[in-house]
This record gives C-alpha cells, structure tokens and sequence, in this order.
C-alpha cells in the first residue's frame, strides 16, 4: 500500500495488524508514484548478503534475528525477521519499520525527536525526555485541563520540520504502543525537556544546553552526512524556537507553569 507520511509518499507492506489499525489508515495515499519503498519479509535462517548493502539488526550468538538491506540512497529497504526468533512478531514488525522510516525522514531532513507533540490552539508544544521520564503523562495533563483544545500530534517520535516558512511538527502512524497520532503538519510554538521533580520550575535554555539536549534526544544518525544536516536544523530550532527545561512533578500544576512561561498566562 501507498502512503503519504510527513511528505514522505512511501510504498509500505507489513503483516501485522496490532500497531497499525486504526492508525495507518489515516496516512493512505492513492498516487502511483512514491519517493521510498519499505517491505518487511519474514524468513528463517537468515544470512548475511554478499551482493547488497545490509545491516544486522539483532542476532545471538549462531544466528542473525533481524536485519535489513537497502541501496545506496536508502530509498529502498526490506527489513528481514526470522519468526523462529520472536515470541511478538507484531511488536519486533512495528519497531524494526518505525526504525527504518524514522531513518528514511532523517535523511530527507526531518528531524525525529523522542517526545510527546501536543497542538494547543493549532500550536504544537513538544515534551522531550527520555524514556520513562513523564513527558506522555505531562501531555495527558494538557488534555485533561484543556480538552477542547488540546490533541494529540504524536506520541513518541515527532518529525521536525524546517522551512523557509517557519518550523513544523508532523504526526506518523510510528508513535509508540498506543499508537496516539493525528496526521497533521502544524507550526512548533515550543519545546519542553522534562526532569522529574518537585518544584514544576520552568527555565528558558541557553544556545548551549538546548543544543546538547536536541542531540541527546533526536535519533542519532548513522553517517557523518546526516550529522551535518541535523545540525543545520538544530542551529535554525535555536534561532527560532523558544527551548525550556521543567522540573516537573505530577501534578497538573506542572502544565500550568508551562503554558504560563510559553503564553503569558
């Protein structure tokens, strides 16, 4: 099936339902033409190529469990995974393919950052930390108290976008095990780096930590060229682009400092 995800027309085939119903359904394109082709395939005893451009994903110590191939441009790739080594094929399915578009958009210069995006009032407000850290409950806080005003955008990996025109937050059907998402391009209003705390301090960031945050939480790029061009969207969230860090608790109050420091409320 065709779809059209971040701009991205992409030729997608996958097996299971588990991530993706309800969900990818939304990013359907009925064009012919499309910029990348992604497959996943299932085989047992998997071996290392001699003739293609590969990379091994996972593998213990007499097999290899999972890997992939591409071409040069990285415009094609078949992801491989032998069903004899997974008791989840559907979850080792959705994050195998959600490495490899995340990968795909980074390299069309996207910029996916680990986070919770939220739009409030047609602004995206993005909460980044790592794993574990609170940002998709600090997100859940928003909808709470501003429901007629608050969705979601994605739930996991945002895609940064910048533009002559401004810097914009697109959703993808890869946003975590809820698969919380809407596709939707709109303008980012703020980031937010998360801590976990007690005082819900809300302090803007200088050029120098909001740099060494950015890159601690965006996929890491596996080549120096890519490096190169997330570093060229980093220096353009930096100018323009208000960046905090909040100590947060787990009250709501949290959010209510957040939204005061952004809006002035």
């Amino acid at each position: 099936m065709n779809y059209l995800i971040a701009g991205i027309k992409i030729d997608f085939n996958y097996k299971y339902d588990q991530y993706f119903k309800d969900n990818i359904e939304h990013y359907l394109y009925d064009g012919k033409d499309v910029d990348h082709r992604l497959h996943v395939h299932y085989e047992e005893n998997l071996k290392e190529p001699s003739d293609k451009l590969y990379r091994v994903f996972s593998r213990n110590v007499h097999s290899i469990k999972a890997m992939m191939t591409h071409n040069e441009s990285f415009t094609e790739v078949d992801i491989y995974i032998d069903p004899k080594q997974f008791t989840d094929l559907a979850t080792a399915e959705y994050i195998y393919s959600g490495m490899m578009f995340l990968e795909m958009a980074q390299r069309k210069g996207l910029l996916p950052l680990h986070g919770s995006a939220i739009s409030y009032k047609g602004d995206v407000i993005l909460f980044s930390a790592p794993s574990g850290t609170g940002k998709s409950t600090h997100a859940r806080m928003w909808k709470r108290l501003y429901p007629n005003e608050v969705e979601w955008v994605n739930d996991d990996k945002p895609l940064v976008e910048v533009t002559d025109e401004g810097i914009f937050v697109y959703g993808a059907p890869f946003s975590g095990q809820y698969s919380t998402n809407t596709n939707q391009r709109l303008p980012l209003k703020s980031i937010v780096f998360l801590e976990q705390g007690i005082t819900d301090k809300v302090t803007r960031l200088s050029d120098k930590e909001a740099l060494k945050q950015l890159m601690t939480n965006t996929l890491r790029p596996q080549e120096e060229k890519v490096w190169d061009l997330m570093i060229s969207k980093f220096e353009a969230i930096l100018k323009n682009i208000s960046i905090y860090h909040l100590e947060a608790s787990l009250s709501t109050n949290a959010a209510l400092q957040v939204k005061k420091t952004i809006y002035g409320e």
